[in-house]
């Protein structure tokens, strides 16, 4: 029970530190969004995936309000995808974005499936490790489409734009 505690500290102090600084001052306000978006996905597939035994968290912050494990999937994996969300490349060859992509995912899967066989901050019921993988790609791309959306018109983020419109 301590070391799962310990991994849950050391979670939040690695969020905050990546949040300061693997996120440049220019785009905090979309790695803001991001973090946000991506929490508004993990709850909608998450309240289901946990009520019906797919994913368990014996270990979890707050035992007796929720079922969820809070810093991994409402903290931790958001800061993730943050930082993905920046630094993700829009422009050039399609391989490579996807490649980008994929070895994100891949990298927070392993993450997952080594918290889920050496602690009890995660158990997996009827999912393989595939089936995760498969559960983060999902949530990462539907989190990066409604950020896409929400940055697709830049003209309406532009302060002169709202001068002009008030005159």
């Amino acid at each position: 029970m301590l070391m799962e505690r310990l991994i849950l500290v050391a979670m939040w102090l690695f969020g905050f530190v990546g949040l300061f600084l693997f996120i440049p001052r220019k785009d905090r306000r979309k790695g803001f969004l991001a973090f946000l978006m991506f929490q508004a996905v993990i709850w909608l597939c998450d309240i289901p995936a946990f009520k019906y035994d797919l994913l368990r968290a014996p270990v979890r912050e707050l035992p007796k309000a929720t079922d969820l494990p809070l810093t991994i999937d409402y903290f931790f994996y958001p800061v993730l995808f943050a930082i993905y969300y920046v630094h993700r490349r829009s422009k050039g060859n399609l391989w490579s974005r996807i490649t980008y992509f994929f070895v994100w995912v891949s990298v927070i899967s392993l993450f997952d499936i080594v918290i889920e066989r050496y602690t009890d901050l995660l158990e997996y019921e009827f999912l393989k490790w595939y089936g995760m993988w498969m559960y983060i790609v999902f949530l990462f791309y539907v989190s990066q489409v409604c950020c896409n959306w929400f940055f697709k018109d830049k003209a309406l983020f532009q302060a002169e734009r709202w001068e002009m419109n008030e005159n």
